[in-house]
C-alpha cells in the first residue's frame, strides 16, 4: 500500500510545481520589464494630453481673436495665420507621440495574446487536493480587451489629427518655398523697378520680369493670406487665324501660393482667347511672327479683380538680366542664356 500513497504524493507535488509554472508561464512580462513599460506608457499619455491641451488653448485664442469657420492658415489676419502655423507643429508632434503609443500598447496585447495561446489545459485527475490555481485568464483578456479599445480610439485620433495637419500644410509654406521665396525676394530687391500697368494683358520681356519680381514681393508679405497649393486652376485656349478655329485645348495653371498661378504654353500667330471661369482675356499675335513658348501668370486676390499677363519666353529671356525667381516651377524649364 505504500507505493499508491508515495505515487499519490507525486502527483500532488508535480501539481503544485505546475501552478507554479503556470504562473511564470502565463504572465507577460516580468515586474521590472512591466514597469518599464508602464513607465513609458505613463509618460506617452502625459505628453499627449500636454499637446491636447495646447491645442485647445491655440483654438480658443483663434477663436477669441474673432476668426471665422474658414481654414485659420488662409486668414486675413496674420495672427490667425501665426497660430495656424503653431498649431500645425504641435499637431505634427502629437501624431509622434500617438504613433509610439499605440506601438507601445499593440507590442502588450500582441505579448498576452502570444502566452495565452501557448498554455494548454491541465488534464483533471482524481487526485484529492486544492483545484489548481491557474492565471485569471477572463481578467487578463478583459485587459487585452481595454487595451485594443483604447488602440482603435487612439487610431481614431491619430486619423484626425493626420487629416487636419494634410488640410493645413496644403496652404501653408514649407521651408523649401519659404527659402525660395527670400531668394526670389533678395533678387528682386536689386531689380530697377520697371513700370508698366496691371491692367495689361500682353507684356514685353521686361514687363515680364518687373511682372515676375511684383509675384515676388506678394509672395512675402505677410498681410497677404496664403492658399492652397495643391489645387490647379483649369483655362481653356482658343486660338482662330483668319477667322478659322486652328488650336484649342485645356491647360493647367500651377499655384505658387497666395492666389498667384503660372503656366507656360506654346500660342501660335493670331487672336487667341484665354478663359479661367468666367474670366477671359484677348491675345493678338502678329501674322508676322512665329509660334513661340509664352508665359501666363494669373492673381486672383480675395477682393478685387484678377491680374492676368502673358509675355513671351523668348523674350524674357533675351533681356540683359532676366528676373527668373527661385519659386518658379522647375518643370517650367526656364534657364538664362549663359554669358
Amino acid at each position: 500500500m505504500a507505493a499508491p500513497s508515495q505515487a499519490g504524493y507525486m502527483v500532488k507535488q508535480l501539481v503544485f510545481f505546475a501552478w507554479i509554472a503556470c504562473s511564470l508561464v502565463f504572465s507577460p512580462l516580468s515586474s521590472g520589464q512591466t514597469a518599464g513599460v508602464e513607465d513609458k506608457l505613463a509618460a506617452l499619455t502625459h505628453e499627449r494630453e500636454s499637446l491636447s491641451y495646447e491645442l485647445e488653448q491655440y483654438q480658443k485664442t483663434i477663436e477669441i481673436l474673432g476668426a471665422d469657420d474658414s481654414d485659420p492658415s488662409q486668414s486675413n489676419n496674420p495672427a490667425v495665420r501665426n497660430l495656424a502655423v503653431e498649431m500645425a507643429k504641435v499637431k505634427a508632434k502629437l501624431i509622434r507621440v500617438i504613433e509610439q503609443e499605440v506601438t507601445e500598447l499593440q507590442g502588450q496585447i500582441n505579448t498576452a495574446k502570444a502566452v495565452a495561446a501557448t498554455v494548454e489545459p491541465q488534464p483533471e485527475t482524481e487526485v484529492e487536493s486544492r483545484p489548481l490555481r491557474t492565471l485569471d485568464t477572463d481578467s487578463s483578456m478583459a485587459s487585452v480587451a481595454r487595451e485594443e479599445e483604447s488602440v482603435a480610439r487612439l487610431l481614431t485620433l491619430l486619423a484626425q489629427h493626420y487629416s487636419e495637419l494634410q488640410e493645413s500644410l496644403r496652404v501653408q509654406t514649407s521651408p523649401e518655398e519659404v527659402a525660395a521665396r527670400r531668394a526670389a525676394q533678395s533678387d528682386a530687391d536689386a531689380l530697377a523697378h520697371i513700370p508698366y500697368s496691371v491692367d495689361k494683358v500682353r507684356l514685353s520681356g521686361s514687363e515680364g520680369s518687373t511682372a515676375l519680381a511684383l509675384i515676388t514681393q506678394r509672395l512675402g508679405d505677410s498681410s497677404i493670406p496664403e492658399s492652397r497649393r495643391d489645387v490647379a486652376r483649369i483655362f481653356s485656349i482658343k486660338t482662330r487665324l483668319y477667322g478659322s478655329l486652328i488650336a484649342s485645348e485645356n491647360r493647367s495653371l500651377k499655384p505658387v501660393g497666395k492666389n498667384h498661378y503660372i503656366a507656360k504654353v506654346r500660342l501660335q500667330p493670331g487672336n487667341t482667347s484665354v478663359q479661367v471661369g468666367t474670366n477671359h482675356w484677348e491675345i493678338l499675335l502678329p501674322e508676322s511672327i512665329s509660334a513661340a513658348d509664352y508665359l501666363i501668370t494669373l492673381y486672383t486676390p480675395p477682393a478685387g479683380k484678377p491680374e492676368f499677363h502673358i509675355f513671351s519666353v523668348p523674350d524674357l529671356l533675351a533681356q540683359e538680366n532676366p528676373y527668373l525667381p527661385a519659386w518658379l516651377p522647375s518643370e517650367l524649364q526656364l534657364t538664362a542664356a549663359a554669358g
